[in-house]
């Protein structure tokens, strides 16, 4: 029997998400539709829950939206030929990764071929793209997900456990990792040994402490207000821990291992504005900071420019996912799989009907990836 209505999870306002049924959409050209598999949920969809809805480039989210942006599904319908991010044809069957981001292919930022979050009409698959018009479901807390024109979808093997595919996005982000490898001299951050401090060890937090330690860091710090993260993070790599009680405890703390140098390399995942002023604290004088987890404009924090100047600080934002980072980090997870716990990445599963409980098991300090899934 053809299916008539589809469900899904749809944010309204602050704290204010309701399970609603949508039409079965018509695929069409150049379009694909997904049957969704897991969906996370991510820091940026805990702020917009929260009701922080200024993102990305000072828009508001468009309301109603259905939120899911770390997803996984099976190719249901195929409007025309498709083609995955390798060239190849897509097939009803398939599993796939969907990226984030749609680009315009027509801004500065896509003709100059930069990062694809650069873009500056892109299209953010559970942020920026509103539920209230047909074919509604562009976000993965849903029982199906339709893809747009231009988007990039990632064929994710069929013998890698299926959950795993929620944690390829945020790794992504990861590339910043690599980008800070690029830059580095033989006094700059970030060399093969050098000392890394990650600030908040929730999930994306967690992704720069596995990446890092890949990457051969030294002493490789996670510091977190909640043990039962930093307790993930040592699994993952990570050869100190640290309770961020106080700055000045932190700083005694980071000062000690360091031999009163300071960091090398500090990344800030928090998602407060604090994390940032903490990280400068932290680094030694021509140290870096990576400033990952600000997702949503919340707060703000002074920062003394005199400060910047005397450390010769580094700082770069960094605003997304990179799509060059998706198969690479495909091919990381299945080499590593037999000796790197990524199950224990994922803390909690849930259907979509429980997002209340859910979303306060997110939003806890007993919770690392929290998933959702249809059924």
């Amino acid at each position: 029997m053809e299916k008539k209505t589809v469900k899904a999870l749809t944010l309204e306002g602050k704290g204010d998400v309701k399970l609603k049924e949508y039409p079965y959409p018509k695929v069409e050209k150049d379009s694909v539709l997904i049957r969704m598999e897991y969906s996370g949920i991510c820091g940026t969809d805990k702020h917009s829950y929260q009701g922080w809805f200024d993102q990305k480039g000072g828009r508001s989210l468009p309301l109603p939206v259905i939120q899911g942006h770390e997803n996984v599904g099976i190719v249901e319908e195929i409007g025309s030929e498709f083609l995955d991010y390798d060239g190849k044809p897509l097939k009803v069957g398939d599993r796939v990764i969907p990226a984030p981001n749609v680009p315009c292919g027509r801004c500065y930022s896509c003709r100059n071929n930069h990062p694809y979050y650069y873009c500056a009409e892109k299209r953010d698959y559970g942020n920026n793209i509103g539920a209230g018009d047909p074919p509604h479901l562009f976000g993965g807390w849903s029982e199906y997900m339709y893809i747009l024109p231009r988007s990039y979808l990632f064929t994710y093997p069929k013998h890698l456990p299926v959950e795993l595919a929620t944690l390829i996005e945020p790794f992504s982000v990861t590339a910043c990792l690599d980008k800070a490898r690029q830059w580095s001299s033989e006094w700059e951050p970030f060399r093969s040994g050098d000392t890394v401090v990650v600030m908040g060890t929730g999930p994306i937090g967690i992704m720069h402490i596995l990446k890092a330690h890949l990457l051969g860091t030294g002493k490789l710090i996670a510091v977190d207000k909640v043990k039962f993260r930093l307790s993930i993070a040592e699994k993952l790599g990570a050869n100190h821990s640290i309770v961020n009680n106080s700055i000045d405890e932190l700083k005694d703390k980071i000062m000690e291992l360091t031999d009163n140098r300071g960091a090398d390399l500090v990344v800030d995942c928090t998602g407060v504005a604090e994390g940032l002023s903490q990280s400068l604290e932290l680094i030694r004088e021509g140290g870096m900071i990576l400033e990952v987890g600000a997702a949503s404009n919340s707060t703000t924090v002074n920062i003394n420019p005199h400060y910047l100047f005397e450390k010769s600080a580094r700082i770069i934002g960094v605003g997304g996912d990179e799509i060059s980072q998706y198969m690479p980090s495909i091919k990381i997870l299945e080499r590593t799989l037999d000796y790197i716990p990524w199950d224990s990445i994922i803390s909690h599963k849930y259907k979509i009907s429980q997002i209340d409980e859910a979303m306060q098991q997110a939003l806890g300090d007993e919770s690392m990836k929290v998933l959702l899934s249809p059924n």
